[in-house]
């Protein structure tokens, strides 16, 4: 558990480190420092409260099936997690859409929210990588 914990908080950092470059680089009407905050801080709960769960339940959906590859098991995993990614997004999208009382599922930022949960899932998954690889060791 305290291993997921640990993947959480730093895929938070660098979540919102990427996606504040990405900002500052795009848009300099803010620092990188402050838009680096706001993305860690609005990521945060979705690693800690969902990315923990749901790589629990890919862990074991993971056990459960016979691959013949290693390359086949990874790809697998790498694919559960960009559709994880995915489903938050459009979750965190519609969570959003309600609390501004105007629900426009199929707007234009959809793709930027489907993308951020895309690239955040992928964070998770390759700094829980990191840890099984020191476990291994």
């Amino acid at each position: 558990m305290l291993k997921k914990i640990i993947t959480a908080i730093i895929s938070t950092l660098l979540f919102g480190t990427l996606m504040g470059f990405i900002n500052y680089m795009t848009y300099t009407t803010s620092s990188f420092w402050t838009t680096m905050f706001f993305f860690a801080i609005y990521a945060a709960p979705v690693y800690l409260i969902g990315g923990i769960p749901i790589s629990y339940l890919i862990d074991k959906l993971m056990k459960k099936m016979n691959f013949s590859s290693q390359l086949a098991r990874h790809y697998t995993r790498y694919g559960l997690y960009i559709l994880v990614g995915i489903f938050v997004a459009v979750i965190y999208k519609i969570i959003l859409s309600i609390a501004e009382e105007e629900v426009h599922l199929f707007s234009q930022d959809l793709i930027t929210y489907i993308v951020g949960g895309i690239i955040a899932s992928l964070i998770f998954y390759y700094v829980s990588l990191l840890f099984d690889k020191k476990e291994a060791k």
